[in-house]
């Protein structure tokens, strides 16, 4: 018996690392922000081009969210992890290759259909491995590692596009989701097994009981007001560009402190999932989202890059990372084991749908007023609404 549980484990943990590697994948992608401040300057983009362009491409994949759950009950998990990250090869090869801003949106939406799998699946594959108690922490670890992606990303797309170009540091990050793409369905191996595909459920009605689930809604319109103040688009979007045009800094510069800031998103889910699941997920993760509010509005006092500017990116980049780990832990305890990827889904289809939107209005501010200082009010602001939000419901739940 203890053998069947140590195989369990393994497995488990197998799963976990597996998973968590293709995620990285999609941080290494996000990552390419630091490049953003190279790539408005060649292609010649405004503030509001760029935003829109980014809008767009968020938007498409955004409304993608839902497709991996109601095509896994055909497919694969892994195989369609797999063929998101194939696709997330293409279009960051795309990327390198784009002369205008047409090409650049193109681009970032093939890339951002590669991305749409990532988090319905990869959350439901890890609820069907681990139980409802160990969720909270393998979903930290998931994330917190995964985040090393965003490391990873800006050190060695800073050090290529300083060596060589913008370009040929795309090109090279192109190649490692292609590999993982190819390899993740065999290794996985869970063939059949891993399509969903319930007796007398139909998507409508699973949609329905999801949404009918105590607190489900409140959290789906808070998060409508955080995703534009501390949603991790947001932060890796607009963090360079501050750092760049905002504070002067040169490209080394910007990828140092950058990566002080992504360094805190990689421990923050880690620590924050683990207090989570003894504190309660959403209590956590009120907490968290208001000190990182604090942060994001906080860096309008920056004038000038110093040690207390990076001290101050590492504790906004500890809590805005970590309000997605906590919120899908939460919404993987209340709702059905069969309902998870769905769940997590229809979460990030309204996410990446209204992240677009402040994308855009984020980009038109800046270039309207001309510095950041309106832009990290204006989050603030919304990030406030968001909390007032989670806290009524919070306290409607007495939790």
């Amino acid at each position: 018996m203890n053998n069947d549980k140590g195989q369990r484990n393994v497995s488990a943990n197998r799963t976990l690392a597996i998973v968590t590697i293709s995620h990285m994948m999609q941080h290494i992608f996000i990552g390419t922000s630091v490049l953003y401040p190279l790539i408005i300057s060649e292609l010649n983009l405004s503030y509001t081009e760029f935003g829109i362009a980014v809008a767009l491409s968020s938007t498409v994949g955004g409304i993608f969210q839902l497709a991996p759950s109601i095509i896994s009950r055909r497919i694969a998990r892994p195989i369609i992890l797999g063929v998101g990250n194939v696709l997330l090869s293409i279009g960051t090869f795309l990327t390198s290759i784009s002369n205008s801003v047409l090409e650049f949106l193109g681009a970032r939406v093939v890339s951002n259909i590669g991305t749409a799998p990532t988090h319905p699946m990869g959350t439901a594959i890890l609820s069907t491995k681990f139980e409802d108690k160990q969720i909270g922490w393998a979903l930290g670890v998931h994330y917190g590692l995964a985040y090393i992606g965003n490391i990873i990303g800006p050190i060695f797309m800073t050090f290529l596009a300083v060596t060589f170009n913008w370009r040929v540091s795309l090109f090279v990050f192109a190649i490692p989701p292609l590999v993982v793409g190819l390899t993740m369905a065999w290794y996985l191996n869970e063939g059949k097994r891993a399509a969903v595909n319930i007796k007398g459920n139909t998507l409508k009605s699973d949609v329905l009981t999801i949404l009918k689930t105590k607190g489900v809604l409140s959290i789906l319109l808070a998060q409508v007001f955080i995703a534009g103040a501390i949603d991790i688009v947001m932060i890796t979007t607009y963090t360079p560009i501050f750092l760049t045009d905002g504070l002067k800094l040169d490209d080394v510069g910007r990828g140092i402190f950058y990566t002080i800031e992504l360094a805190g998103g990689v421990f923050g889910p880690l620590v924050l999932g683990k207090i989570g699941a003894k504190q309660g997920y959403m209590k956590t993760a009120i907490v968290s989202t208001a000190v990182a509010v604090a942060s994001v509005v906080l860096l309008s006092a920056y004038s000038s890059a110093n040690i207390i500017l990076a001290v101050h990116l590492f504790i906004l980049g500890f809590f805005c990372f970590s309000f997605t780990t906590l919120v899908q832990s939460h919404l993987v305890q209340v709702t059905q084991r069969s309902s998870r990827d769905l769940a997590v889904g229809i979460y990030f289809t309204i996410l990446f749908s209204v992240v677009s939107l402040w994308t855009a209005v984020v980009g038109y501010i800046i270039d309207y007023f001309k510095s950041f200082f309106p832009v990290f009010v204006f989050m603030g602001l919304l990030g406030i609404v968001g909390i007032l939000i989670l806290g009524i419901q919070i306290r409607k739940m007495n939790l």
